[in-house]
């Protein structure tokens, strides 16, 4: 009797201790778990948020590396005078502020989001120890962008002192050539003075806003893209389109006048694109599935956070649903109301237009060098989604193109290039005769192509003022 209580008693003891293993099996497995997590997700946001205070021992003993351009311009770099203080200098003033970031009032943009990387050394271990042992710092990595100098001084120049965001991208790749937003201000000069006169309660102003990120616009006409877009998706026979415009379209204070309260007579789908007719489109906008509008919408980063995580963004937003008044769904179908974008987002569906409908990852870090030269880390291309297909993309783009052959783009219309857009006019005001000036569109050559996406605050019509600088960027790169 007593040796079988002894072996029930055993037999007790070896379940408890298998749960137990069991248990720090479960626990270790999680944790393992975690670890992959972070290394794969969490890690680079952790290690380079300037709040770690790893990054302040670090500096000790590491000269913060550079911010290149695409050719290895010199965008940012760490002065060390005779006494060893350093000071960070950007020998572009303004132009890089927004994208570059700052040091000085708190770290922003690329020196934020890659400040740990700039702090690390990977020069040769035996070259490190020598200068620990002369008392030197080593020398930080450097951080390769992809933007390019001289289309950034061409889009900083042709937007003037105008306020406004102008982005440049390879929509094959991905890659941001130029984002530059105004006004901007010097991270050279931040003394405490000119960092009130920046931070003064001044939201027209708003110098340390990235507009090309952050910044939200009605969208005006360059939304007639996807009211189009949802129409071919929904009918079949959209090229059978036709209506005659009279100039507007409603009575009474819920009338909607084409621009200038201008004329187009009978149109169909292309000729309506290329000429921005508000009153066809607010035909083809009353007709739409708004559910399934408002979908292809999300599918191109409404109401979503961007692909993009190295800036500061703002969501775009589209709010139109099956219970809005037909009122609000017309104000929509020509890029007004409530609906908003930023500048790079507006980008992306000319990019998948352009890039047979694959829409790719966006981004401004090409690759990471040691202080030789050396390819430490080096980005590919992404491809973020498939959100139109293939012959929806051609579809757009001959709307486009018909834009600059014969509709309010035509300043676009040379035989250096092959070029397409969509114009915009963006009122923002209730009773004002103000409105953005919008432009979004290609260029294309010998296989190369350029996506903009621009905006001119309060200029009045884009053929007049955003037009001209994507031609000037366009000019300039073939």
């Amino acid at each position: 009797m007593k040796e079988k209580r002894q072996k029930k008693k055993a037999k007790k003891l070896n379940r408890e201790m298998a749960l137990v293993t069991y248990l720090f099996m479960i626990l270790f497995l999680v944790m393992a778990g975690y670890m992959v997590y972070f290394v794969v997700h969490d890690s680079d946001q952790v290690l380079n948020n300037p709040q770690n205070k790893r990054q302040e021992l670090m500096a000790k003993r590491v000269t913060k590396g550079s911010i290149l351009s695409d050719t290895g311009k010199k965008l940012a770099y760490t002065k060390t005078d005779k006494s060893g203080k350093e000071t960070r200098v950007y020998p572009y003033d303004g132009l890089f502020a927004h994208v570059v970031g700052r040091t000085s009032h708190g770290m922003t943009g690329i020196e934020s989001m890659e400040g740990y990387t700039m702090l690390t050394s990977s020069i040769h271990p035996i070259a490190g120890m020598v200068n620990e042992i002369k008392g030197d710092k080593n020398p930080g990595n450097n951080v390769v962008t992809t933007l390019n100098l001289n289309l950034s001084q061409i889009a900083s120049s042709a937007l003037g002192d105008k306020k406004g965001a102008v982005v440049v991208m390879e929509p094959d790749t991905g890659k941001i050539l130029a984002m530059v937003s105004k006004p901007t201000y010097n991270p050279n000069l931040l003394s405490t003075k000119e960092w009130e006169r920046l931070t003064a309660n001044d939201e027209d102003n708003s110098p340390l806003y990235n507009r090309a990120t952050q910044g939200l616009y009605p969208p005006g006409s360059t939304f007639k893209l996807y009211t189009a877009l949802e129409y071919m998706r929904e009918q079949e026979a959209y090229s059978k389109f036709r209506y005659t415009c009279r100039g507007s379209i409603g009575t009474g204070s819920g009338q909607i006048k084409c621009y200038g309260g201008e004329i187009h007579g009978k149109v169909n789908l292309t000729t309506a694109f290329a000429e921005s007719c508000n009153a066809a489109f607010c035909q083809i906008g009353s007709e739409l599935d708004v559910a399934k509008w408002a979908g292809l919408c999300e599918s191109l980063y409404y109401n979503k956070s961007m692909p993009f995580d190295k800036l500061e963004q703002k969501s775009s937003r589209f709010s139109i649903t099956k219970d809005s008044a037909k009122g609000d769904i017309m104000q929509a179908s020509i890029g007004q109301g409530n609906t908003l974008v930023s500048p790079l987002q507006n980008a992306f569906l000319v990019c998948a237009s352009v890039n047979q409908g694959t829409l790719m990852k966006p981004y401004v870090i090409d690759r990471i060098e040691d202080s030789e030269g050396n390819v430490i880390e080096q980005s590919e291309p992404v491809k973020v989604s498939q959100p139109i297909t293939e012959d929806e993309a051609k579809a757009l783009k001959k709307l486009m193109r018909a834009t600059v052959t014969e509709g309010t783009a035509t300043a676009l219309n040379t035989s250096r290039y092959k070029a397409g857009g969509k114009t915009g006019s963006a009122e923002f005001q209730n009773g004002s005769t103000d409105s953005h000036a919008w432009f979004i569109g290609y260029g294309e050559k010998d296989g190369k192509k350029l996506v903009v996406s621009i905006v001119v605050e309060a200029a009045g019509t884009g053929s007049a003022y955003a037009v001209p600088i994507a031609k000037r960027i366009f000019d300039v790169y073939w």
